[in-house]
């Protein structure tokens, strides 16, 4: 059986120290020339020489990975997230290991656990539990950055998008317009910052709002379009239904328009947008586009300040959406 070959051997077979070969598979290349390096990873190829990652990350307490939980790998916004944040990450050098809640606290929780008690140099999450739970399930002391669903107070850094501002901003467009009764379409309203911040931005300009909470996993279509037709049948007033969340548009808009067409009725329908399909269904929509892949890789730039020891760290950065 061949022996696997150690460093000791890549240093002897360069010609330099093992310092050297050290500082070269930590990316430090400031004290070596071009020349040394190249030598470093001729060796390397040539012995087919593995680093040893869990020595390392005893040496240099660092196992260049981030943790990235996120709250549901189906929704594109979150997929958007981690893409954003990976390509930082991997352009400084680290490495973005994902988890997904699947939009369950006690999944998060386990989750949690389970980080805690692994090397990871620092967790980017979009949470659903407060922080108080967070810390405690994740059982130590590592660099948290928070991206889309803030805390106020929060106790980490967080990278949230402007949720009021862009909500209040839709509703006063279709408020002028003549639409006065507001119909909310909506997860679980109060788990969720983000979704909370919404709807507070939409009532600080109307009273007249009914809202129509769905389960995300067991809501039936049917029984909720029965809801949504009812609002168009009985409401006297011109309705402007908004959706808090993407998959709602997706999901209700055609029914919504042609119940609103059959029953020659004004209805108007908005919401938060984070793909081009909701408009592809109906490119007269207006609509609220964020920028989950900006999110994302602020939230990484955050991260990496940390990491390095970089002055002036933003406590909270605002993403801002467009509506048009």
């Amino acid at each position: 059986m061949t022996k696997k070959a150690n460093i000791k051997d890549v240093a002897n077979l360069a010609g330099v120290s093992i310092a050297t070969v050290s500082r070269y598979l930590n990316n430090d290349l400031s004290r070596m020339s071009e020349k040394t390096a190249q030598k470093v990873q001729d060796a390397i190829t040539k012995l087919r020489y593995t680093p040893n990652l869990a020595a390392r990350q005893m040496i240099t307490k660092s196992s260049k990975m981030i943790a990235v939980l996120i709250s549901n790998i189906d929704d594109y916004f979150s997929t958007e997230l981690f893409k954003g944040i990976s390509s930082i990450l991997e352009s400084k050098g680290y490495i973005a290991v994902m988890f997904d809640s699947n939009s369950d606290a006690d999944r998060e929780k386990k989750l949690l656990k389970t980080i805690g008690n692994r090397m990871f140099d620092g967790l980017i999450i979009q949470p659903i539990n407060d922080p108080h739970a967070i810390q405690e399930a994740l059982g130590c002391e590592i660099p948290i950055v928070v991206v889309d669903r803030g805390f106020h107070p929060n106790p980490w850094s967080q990278v949230v998008a402007d949720n009021y501002q862009s909500a209040q901003v839709a509703t006063k467009y279709f408020l002028d317009q003549g639409y006065k009764h507001v119909v909310v379409l909506t997860s679980e309203l109060n788990s969720i910052s983000s979704r909370l911040e919404r709807y507070q931005g939409i009532k600080s300009l109307t009273d007249n709002i009914d809202i129509i909470q769905i389960d995300e996993n067991t809501y039936n279509q049917s029984a909720i379009f029965a809801q949504l037709a009812e609002k168009i049948n009985n409401v006297d007033e011109d309705i402007l239904f908004f959706a808090l969340k993407e998959k709602w548009l997706l999901e209700f808009v055609p029914i919504l328009t042609m119940e609103a067409q059959k029953e020659h009725r004004r209805v108007a329908i908005t919401g938060f947008a984070d793909t081009k399909i909701v408009a592809q269904l109906d490119p007269e929509l207006h609509l609220v586009t964020q920028q989950p892949f900006l999110m994302g890789a602020s939230s990484a730039e955050l991260m990496i300040q940390i990491l390095t020891d970089k002055n002036d760290i933003p406590h909270e950065v605002i993403i801002e959406s467009n509506f048009k």
